[in-house]
């Protein structure tokens, strides 16, 4: 294999219709099997063709990761177009740096992409249409075009924002040579089921959590949201086994678990047994917290962690867990791999050993140099800043580092200026302090990494006030400069130089490190560095207030109504994430990551908290569907429900011919016109289908009594469905029932109304798109009442039962129309 496309290709080969990808964007999971991949990537290629696209062309990705991005990439390598990745919080002078190198042709973007003119100006696609346009145009042969292992596979840029963007070159070989080597190391197993969570546009993910896996034929699951509780139900509902991680991400999720003791009164019972955890063998770990395990669905096995330097106390204690952690170094000019632990030899404080046919020397200043088939050729036209990152054929990393005697690679501090976040975003000084030195209140500034407890780097700001008017609160410069920066470049603490210049060499560059030792000292000793401005602390504090103050590490005074978690108290998207899982934890509210920004202000999260879905813990009975109770309803229905309701009323069932050649799961549709219409619908059913049918009930009605909730479930394996406030988990449940192969039926007008048919709920339509099934429509109609509708016994009621044409709808159908054209098709039966 010397292409990622035959890789790809092998894989479909060798795993057929094994899952290679999932993601759940609605209520069921969407799986794309390996074959399914290779052929939708031929056809994006044959799409992109057939607008002028040709090898060697840029396509732009700019989207959140889900399938649909992989799909676009390997379309963009079947043509041999050059891929040209976007983070989705890419800010705007960024992409437009971009853009004017790279002269792209077309841009796969998506619905959650940032606005952006010259973007839009291109031939472009959603993602979220992508599965459509495949099925409803993209039949086309796929291009036959010849790629080979020289080729350039994709153009990976720097991350930044005023400075120039620096474009890796990355060709097939490099890619495939990294993941190959890499696969040596850490070999990728079939039953593999990795969590996806950094983006698609690092190099980390692309190619550990990703290629890799489908290398070894494995599957990547993509989260619809980084929301805590949507990625732990992910994690319980996949059986996931490793994520790939960075180190605060890590954290966080530990940060998590000691919370949770803390709350319960369990803290110090935690200490105790992951301290003496360590001596014991894994499998006994993993019975001991045998809770938090399953909490993260009970089939984790080990994190891989890399972008920024892991804290070897937080990695001891996720492998007293019973979890084990994988740190690697790397760089995107490496593609990315350098050096990486193994299951079999690794160090928690090191960074792990060269990977094979990669060869790593430490220089004279202790830099870290690195050659072999993975490294770049160099930087997108830019031939200088190619010949000064290389001595000879080897490339320079810019970090410090020395091996030991056994060969493994420790990380000893950055040679560069460069910062790296503890989430493993870079931020480059030069993009800031131009700011900070133009304002007419600075005479001078310098931007340094100061080291965080976290282990990575905060943006710090030393600032040399100008002698004039302005010249007394650099507090106010750094509010001034920080909306003109992108989320994660923004200054997170600050402090003035005490004297005239900063120290500098002959050629007249501040001596950083000399500042930065001089700040670490300040900030030990007695002298201690603004970090915020301050105000008089409130009084009182609301719940969230509290919150925030406890869980971010911030003075009561910062949580005031119009201070925004970015810019002010300095959250980034992780930390965001964070406190939405504590506020679902501990204040029982579900917020939407997506409606949270670091624009967003405390007095913005009040009211989302205010209007947020109260945190649902309904139980779904699942007993309903195991094989005794199958069996037991089956006799059921034969002993008293088909006899008692056909000694009750007499039913007519028309249109079972509609029902004919249905395969796999089906949505019932039916108006709710009689106390027993439920029984009456199973009348009309073939035997396979009633084996395979649940029922949706009233959560607040049928599920109301002890004996409901026995009997229920037993007679028609119902289900608890909320038609009032949050009915999020009762979605979910729904598309689980369906991603099982069991049908479902539904009363779409919410209630049951005798006579004409109520209006259906508008979250119908809902249903019937994200399905992804058939939805056959059914009437229900009383001829003549029975005794259930007043009649006198043994007066029979006459009733029938219609079954209509099934429905299909389509991803991207408009919902209300769906529930519009579901409606009309009931009421015409």
């Amino acid at each position: 294999m010397q292409t990622l496309n035959d890789l790809l290709e092998t894989a479909a080969g060798r795993f057929g219709d094994a899952t290679a990808l999932s993601i759940k964007p609605g209520i069921r999971v969407r799986r794309w099997s390996y074959r399914e991949l290779w052929e939708a990537a031929g056809r994006v290629a044959a799409y992109l063709n057939g607008r002028g696209i040709e090898k060697g062309d840029r396509v732009v990705i700019w989207a959140p990761n889900r399938p649909e991005w992989v799909v676009a990439l390997f379309g963009c390598l079947r043509l041999g177009a050059i891929a040209v990745p976007f983070d989705i919080r890419s800010a705007p002078e960024f992409v437009a740096g971009v853009l004017g190198q790279t002269d792209p042709k077309f841009a796969f973007i998506s619905q959650f992409t940032p606005e952006n003119a010259e973007v839009d100006a291109l031939p472009h696609l959603n993602i979220e249409d992508l599965e459509t346009l495949l099925r409803d145009e993209g039949r086309e042969t796929p291009p036959q075009v010849a790629v080979a292992a020289d080729d350039i596979a994709e153009i990976m840029f720097t991350s930044g924002t005023t400075g120039a963007p620096k474009g890796v070159i990355l060709t097939h070989g490099n890619i495939m040579s990294n993941v190959v080597a890499a696969c040596q190391v850490v070999t990728p197993l079939p039953h593999w089921r990795l969590l996806s969570l950094l983006p698609l546009s690092h190099m980390l993910e692309q190619t550990v959590g990703l290629i890799a896996v489908l290398y070894g034929g494995g599957q990547v699951v993509y989260p619809v949201s980084r929301q805590p509780s949507i990625l732990v139900r992910t994690m319980q509902e996949n059986g996931i086994t490793s994520i790939v991680l960075v180190p605060q991400a890590l954290e966080l999720f530990m940060n998590a678990i000691e919370r949770e003791a803390e709350r319960t009164g369990k803290k110090e019972q935690l200490e105790k047994i992951m301290g003496a955890a360590p001596r014991l063998p894994v499998w006994l770990r993993k019975k001991l917290f045998a809770k938090v395990h399953k909490r993260f669905g009970g089939k984790l096995e080990f994190v891989m962690c890399g972008g920024a330097r892991l804290d070897p106390p937080l990695a001891e204690k996720w492998e007293a867990l019973g979890i084990m952690v994988l740190q690697g170094y790397g760089t995107t000019e490496a593609a990315p791999i350098v050096a990486c632990n193994s299951f079999q030899a690794k160090k928690l404080d090191a960074l792990g050993k060269a990977l094979p046919g990669q060869d790593v020397r430490i220089a004279e200043d202790g830099e870290i140099h690195t050659r072999g088939p993975n490294v770049t050729q160099g930087y997108w036209n830019a031939p200088e800043i190619t010949a000064s990152s290389f001595d000879g054929e080897w490339y320079k990393t810019g970090d410090l580092g020395h091996i030991d005697e056994d060969g493994f690679i420790y990380f000893k501090g950055r040679k560069k200026d460069l910062i790296v976040l503890a989430n493993g975003q870079n931020v480059y000084p030069e993009d800031i302090e131009p700011l900070l030195q133009s304002h007419p209140a600075v005479t001078d500034a310098v931007v340094v990494g100061m080291p965080s407890a976290s282990g990575g780097e905060d943006v710090y700001a030393v600032l040399i006030p100008s002698d004039g008017d302005e010249g007394g609160d650099p507090g106010a410069v750094v509010a001034a400069v920080n909306p003109q920066l992108a989320a994660h470049q923004q200054i997170r603490g600050f402090s003035t130089w005490p004297d005239e210049d900063f120290p500098r060499t002959h050629t007249l560059k501040v001596k950083k490190n000399i500042v930065l030792e001089q700040l670490v000292a300040d900030a030990q000793g007695e002298a201690e560095p603004t970090a915020v401005p301050v105000a008089e602390a409130k009084e009182a504090l609301t719940p969230l207030e509290q919150l925030i103050v406890r869980i971010c590490e911030v003075s009561a005074a910062d949580v005031s109504a119009e201070r925004s978690l970015g810019a002010d108290i300095g959250l980034d998207s992780l930390g965001r994430v964070e406190l939405l899982s504590a506020i679902e934890q501990e204040l029982g509210v579900y917020i939407d990551e997506t409606q949270v920004h670091p624009e967003t202000t405390v007095g913005d999260l009040e009211a989302l908290l205010a209007q947020g879905s109260a945190s649902e813990d309904e139980r779904f009975p699942a007993w309903s569907r195991a094989g005794w109770c199958r069996i037991a309803r089956t006799l059921l229905y034969y002993l008293i429900v088909n006899p008692g309701i056909r000694l009750l009323y007499r039913v007519e069932v028309k249109g079972t011919e509609h029902l004919d050649g249905l395969a796999g799961p089906v949505l019932y549709a039916s108006n709710h016109n009689l106390r027993l219409d439920a029984g009456m619908i199973l009348l009309g059913l073939s035997p396979s289908a009633r084996r395979r049918l649940a029922m949706a009930a009233a959560a607040d009605n049928y599920f109301s009594s002890v004996w409901w909730r026995i009997f229920s479930p037993l007679l028609g394996n119902t289900f608890p469905f909320a038609r009032y406030g949050p009915v999020r988990r009762s979605l979910e449940n729904l598309g689980n029932l369906l991603d099982s192969d069991w049908s479902v039926l539904i009363f779409p007008e919410g209630d049951r109304t005798p006579g004409e048919i109520k209006e259906f709920k508008p979250g119908t339509g809902f249903v019937a798109v994200e399905s992804r099934t058939p939805v056959a429509p059914i009437r229900v109609r009383q001829v003549r009442p029975g005794i259930f509708e007043g009649a006198k016994f043994p007066w029979r009621g006459h009733v029938t039962v219609e079954f209509g044409k099934p429905l299909v709808f389509t991803p991207g159908d408009d919902y209300l129309e769906a529930t519009e054209r579901l409606e009309q098709a009931v009421r015409a039966l």
